[in-house]
C-alpha cells in the first residue's frame, strides 16, 4: 500500500500540511485552555485547620447554654486561646504564680476536663497548673494536613507553655501525661531534658505490645484506606454503629476500648467520677460524646493519632524511654491494678527494663484505666509525696 494512503495527509501538497498545522495547534490550544480553566473551576484547597466548637457552636449560645455544656468553656479558671499556624489551641492556666509550674496532658478521646481533678488537687498544694485541649479535641481546632505524632504534640506543648505570662522556661516546667499523653509526654521529655523538671506518667501509652491489637484494627488503621472512607469507618465505630475492631475482647484492643469509652459502656463508678469540683454533675462520658458530635475535627485527630502517635511499643519509643533513664531525677509511672489497656506488670517490666529500675519510681492505685479521674486524691498524693510538696 503506498504510503499516502496509509498515512492521510502525511504527502500531500505544500499547502497542505500548513492548514493542517494550524488546525492542530489551535485545537491544541483550545484543549488546554479548557482544561486549565476546567481544573481551576473545580480545584479546591483542602483545609489546613478545622473549626473547634469554640467558633462553630459557642457562638450561637447563650451564656446559660454554654454553662449547660458537658464541656463548658469557662470549666477551669484562666482560659485563653492561643493562635498558631496549626490552628487555635484551648488553653487554662491558673494557680499561684510563684508555685510549681505544672503542665498536664489529657488522653487520646477525652478533652482536658478529664484532669480537672489532678490541676485542682496541685493547686491546692500550691502548683501553678496549665491543661490544655489536644488538637482536634474540645475547644482546640483540628489539624487535617499533618500527621498527629510526636512533633505536632511537642510543638503544641510549645506553643501553649510560650502562651504563658509567666516564664515557664529556662528553669523548667513538670509534665504529667495520661493514657496517649503519657507517651506524648514521654517523647517531650527525651527530646527536651532540660526543660522538664519532673515526669509523672499515668497508665501511659508507647509501649504497649503488638499482641494488644487485633488483626481488624491493624488493618483499619494501617493507612491502606483512604483517608475519608476511614474516618466514616471510625465516626460509626464510635457512635456504636460499627461493631467491635477487634477479633478478641473489647477491653483488649486499646483502640477498641475507646471505642466502648466513647459509647458509654463504662464502669458505673467511671460513670459517675466529677470532673470538677465546682461542678461535681460533669463526667468524662457526656463531654467525650458531646465533643464527637460537635466537632468536626476529632475523629481525625482520633485516626491520625493512632496511626502515628506513640502508642504502640517500637524502635523509636524504645529509643524515646531509654533516654528518660538519663535524667537526674526519677520518672514516676503510675498504673491501674485492674487496667484491661495497660496492664501493670507488663508497663513495670518493659519500663524497668528500657529506663532502669534505679530511675522509676513505680506506683500501682486500685481500678482500671480510669484512675486518674475516680482517683485524683490518691494520685496527687502520691505525687506530692515524690516531689515533697
Amino acid at each position: 500500500m503506498p504510503l499516502r494512503g496509509f498515512i492521510p495527509g502525511l504527502f500531500e501538497s505544500p499547502a497542505a500540511p500548513r492548514n493542517t498545522g494550524f488546525i492542530i495547534s489551535s485545537s491544541v490550544v483550545a484543549t488546554l485552555a479548557i482544561l486549565t480553566i476546567g481544573r481551576l473551576a473545580l480545584q479546591t484547597t483542602p483545609p489546613k485547620t478545622i473549626p473547634s466548637p469554640r467558633t462553630t457552636q459557642l457562638p450561637h449560645l447563650s451564656k446559660d447554654e454554654q454553662d449547660a455544656l458537658p464541656y463548658p468553656p469557662d470549666v477551669f479558671p484562666g482560659a485563653r486561646d492561643v493562635g498558631s499556624p496549626y490552628g487555635t489551641i484551648r488553653v487554662y492556666e491558673w494557680g499561684p504564680e510563684s508555685g510549681r509550674k505544672v503542665l498536664l496532658i489529657p488522653g487520646i478521646s477525652t478533652p482536658c476536663v478529664s484532669m480537672g481533678g489532678i490541676a485542682e488537687g496541685l493547686v491546692d498544694h500550691g502548683c501553678r497548673v496549665m491543661v490544655l485541649d489536644l488538637f482536634g479535641r474540645g475547644y482546640s481546632d483540628g489539624v487535617a494536613d499533618l500527621p498527629h505524632d510526636s512533633r505536632l504534640y511537642a510543638t503544641e506543648i510549645l506553643l501553649a507553655i510560650t502562651s504563658s505570662p509567666l516564664s515557664w522556661t529556662p528553669e523548667g516546667f513538670s509534665l504529667i501525661g495520661y493514657s496517649l499523653g503519657g507517651g506524648i509526654v514521654a517523647d517531650f521529655a527525651s527530646c527536651f531534658p532540660s526543660l522538664v523538671r519532673g515526669l509523672v506518667l499515668l497508665a501511659p501509652a508507647g509501649q504497649l505490645r503488638s499482641h494488644h491489637f487485633g488483626w481488624q484494627s491493624r488493618l483499619l488503621y494501617s493507612r491502606l484506606l483512604p483517608m475519608g472512607l476511614l474516618q466514616r469507618i471510625v465516626r460509626g465505630r464510635l457512635t456504636g454503629g460499627g461493631g467491635s475492631s477487634s477479633s478478641g475482647p473489647a477491653s483488649s484492643d486499646p483502640t477498641t476500648a475507646v471505642g466502648e469509652e466513647i459509647r458509654g459502656a463504662r464502669d458505673p463508678v467511671f460513670e459517675s467520677a466529677p470532673l470538677s469540683r465546682k461542678r461535681p454533675w460533669l463526667t468524662v462520658g457526656p463531654a467525650v460524646e458531646w465533643q464527637l458530635q460537635n466537632h468536626a475535627g476529632f475523629v481525625n485527630a482520633f485516626v491520625r493519632s493512632i496511626q502515628c502517635s506513640s502508642i504502640a511499643a517500637t524502635n523509636e519509643t524504645r529509643e524515646a524511654w531509654a533516654k528518660l533513664g538519663q535524667r537526674e531525677d526519677k520518672v514516676l509511672i503510675f498504673a491501674g491494678s485492674t487496667d484491661p489497656i495497660i496492664l501493670p506488670h507488663e508497663l513495670e517490666a518493659d519500663a524497668t527494663e528500657i529506663i532502669g529500675k534505679d530511675k522509676i519510681e513505680w506506683r500501682v492505685i486500685d481500678g482500671g484505666h480510669e484512675f486518674p479521674l475516680t482517683r485524683a486524691e490518691e494520685v496527687v498524693k502520691e505525687i506530692c509525696g515524690v516531689w515533697g510538696l
